[in-house]
């Protein structure tokens, strides 16, 4: 399996200011200044040795993960604005030629995690299949509520021209998605959440934003262990601070070492770090992403979990 991330800011899009902007352009000028290289490929060596928090900026766009099963399957996981920026890629497909199949999984149908679906140009054209499930029975009047006036112009659902089908999920059940096993699991959010497991060939990704815990003790913890246990990848939300998912439980969301916690206990492999705080500076979030791995390496568990930051671009290989 193969997984990219096209967003990964929660609540809402939050492009880089230009005062964030000014001072990266300056941490970087700055080491410049003290060892400027000399040649073009020295310079791409150069900027390839940047710290992360200056190399690569994390994205502004909300949830939108893509997952190619072993057979080529294309799933896309939520459709926050990142959305937008797959379909354009998906364009150079055969999703430009009206030629493409894809299923579309929705955790739930707060607006960061849907914004993205009217801009989704593949679904436009005539000739693309597209499945979408969903918890939610009534899931295409919901999308659809999105598009109407005074929102949206008023011909815009109807423009679509691909195939649509909606298909309900329920909680327990496992469903067969040409040969990918999907599970789903109920997070703590406001109006619901939920979590997806992705196994094929004896792998497991799982993708779990948008949910609170409240207790850290075993019982409580018991469900989600059991649906994240020994997952290769396990994608999770860390909106807040540790302090600060205490103090703002009823929004639902949580923190990385949160994460780190339950990733030991189930014996994950890699935790990603997901649904960053729209207010979040990208020095913010890696100072997170230093709690969380520091927390890892106090932590006693049968497998200690590699620790990432998820950001727009980013490919792991399953």
């Amino acid at each position: 399996m193969q997984v990219r991330f096209w967003g990964v800011r929660g609540s809402l899009p939050s492009p880089m200011t230009g005062d964030e902007f000014a001072a990266r352009l300056e941490a970087i000028l700055a080491r410049f200044a003290r060892n400027a290289p000399r040649d073009p490929a020295s310079l791409r060596d150069w900027i390839s040795q940047l710290p992360p928090e200056l190399r690569q900026p994390t994205g502004g766009n909300t949830p939108c993960v893509e997952l190619r099963s072993d057979s080529g399957q294309l799933f896309i996981i939520d459709a926050g604005s990142g959305a937008r920026v797959l379909g354009e890629a998906l364009l150079q497909t055969e999703f430009g030629r009206g030629q493409g199949r894809a299923h579309v999984f929705l955790s739930h149908f707060h607006w960061d995690h849907i914004q993205g679906w009217p801009f989704f140009k593949p679904i436009y054209i005539p000739g693309n299949r597209f499945q979408i499930w969903s918890h939610q029975p009534d899931a295409e009047k919901l999308l659809q509520q999105q598009q109407r006036e005074p929102f949206f112009p008023p011909a815009a659902w109807d423009d679509r021209k691909a195939s649509i089908e909606f298909c309900t999920l329920r909680e327990g059940e496992v469903v067969d998605v040409n040969g990918v096993r999907v599970l789903s699991q109920e997070l703590d959010h406001p109006s619901a959440s939920y979590a997806f497991r992705f196994e094929e060939n004896g792998r497991a990704f799982v993708y779990a934003t948008d949910g609170a815990y409240d207790h850290l003790d075993l019982v409580a913890m018991e469900p989600f262990v059991g649906f994240f246990q020994d997952a290769d990848v396990l994608v999770f939300d860390s909106q807040f601070s540790l302090d600060e998912s205490r103090e703002k439980h009823s929004w639902g969301h949580s923190s990385g070492v949160v994460g780190v916690e339950l990733a030991c206990r189930a014996g994950v492999k890699k935790l990603v770090l997901f649904h960053h705080n729209p207010g979040s500076s990208d020095e913010d979030l890696y100072k997170l992403l230093d709690a969380a791995r520091d927390h890892a390496r106090t932590v006693q568990c049968r497998q200690t979990p590699e620790v990432v930051l998820a950001y727009e671009g980013l490919e792991l290989e399953i």
